[in-house]
């Protein structure tokens, strides 16, 4: 990631959910930049490795004098939306209280793409019957959007992440996450951090929507492969098997986010998701290098995993 701009990397900035997937790797992202960082989390728990140097706030963005006291002289915010049932309401207050600090808000989360207020509609009429949990997750993006932030909206692919959630059934030599056998982009999460990072430093980033995208499609039985080269023996993909993929979920995810992965899920089996040659050209520009690959990803997490283990 390029560095920061002298103007922004003399203020602060802010990292709404620094403890999730997304938020942890946005804050890591900063902090190597050498970033004055400030974070807003629900619970201090799980923040013990960040170093002083950062502020920490606790609380809630429900609460909108304690999010105004977090954007107090901050430059830019980051912030993705949480699978909760009011998210329309909380992604509300985080764009007003942006617009009131004049902060730029670095947002990521699921969006319609298109050329205009009308294309974009259009699409979100066809995806929202065909994935309705994504209704309110549209709607948000929009508003982002069209907010006086000096948006910059990240759109990533799959996470290669969500490889963790399965990760006892990973290790017994199986991958059943159902990602189906046509393919679909992978994007490695730490790719997506160091993307919303440098939105956040650097105010010569445009405005606007921006892909975030591994290099290659991956099916379920080539993610398979991927971690039977890694691990040095064969696993086997079941992700047509049902009982078999939920089982995970439902042990390691509650509430509106497990049902939201189960309901994805079951959707993109379905459907052939090629990596677009011109998103990964613009991911590429926007990280200031090539995205990592899944066989990075999982080599890299194999080897935390074989480390935690050995301490």
């Amino acid at each position: 990631m390029q560095g920061p701009s002298v103007h922004t990397a003399q203020r602060t900035v802010l990292v709404l959910g620094a403890r999730g997937t997304v938020g942890s790797e946005v804050t890591r992202a900063l902090l190597d930049a050498g970033a004055r960082v400030r974070i807003l989390t629900r619970t201090s728990n799980g923040l013990a490795h960040l170093p002083d140097t950062v502020e920490r706030l606790v609380g809630d963005v429900r609460d909108r004098a304690c999010l105004a006291k977090a954007m107090d002289g901050v430059a830019s915010t980051f912030y993705s939306s949480p699978h909760e049932e009011d998210e329309e309401q909380l992604a509300r207050n985080v764009v007003e209280a942006c617009e009131t600090a004049g902060a730029r808000l670095v947002f990521v989360g699921v969006h319609v793409d298109g050329p205009n207020r009308m294309a974009r509609a259009l699409k979100r009429g066809v995806f929202g019957r065909m994935a309705p949990h994504y209704r309110p997750k549209f709607a948000i993006a929009e508003r982002v959007r069209h907010s006086r932030t000096h948006p910059v909206l990240l759109m990533p692919s799959n996470f290669c992440q969500n490889d963790e959630l399965f990760r006892e059934q990973l290790l017994e030599g199986i991958f059943s996450q159902p990602l189906g056998h046509k393919g679909l982009n992978r994007v490695d999460v730490r790719d997506v951090g160091d993307a919303a990072a440098r939105a956040m430093l650097d105010p010569s980033i445009p405005s606007g929507t921006h892909p975030v995208d591994g290099p290659a499609t991956f099916s379920g039985p080539a993610c398979a492969a991927v971690w039977s080269a890694a691990l040095g023996r064969e696993v086997r993909y079941t992700g047509d098997d049902e009982q078999t993929w939920t089982r995970p979920l439902r042990e390691h995810l509650s509430g509106r986010k497990q049902e939201d992965f189960l309901n994805t899920y079951r959707m993109i089996s379905r459907f052939y998701v090629p990596t677009d040659p011109r998103s990964v050209a613009r991911t590429t520009e926007l990280l200031g290098r090539p995205p990592r690959s899944y066989g990075e990803y999982v080599r890299d997490t194999l080897a935390r995993w074989r480390s935690a283990a050995a301490s």
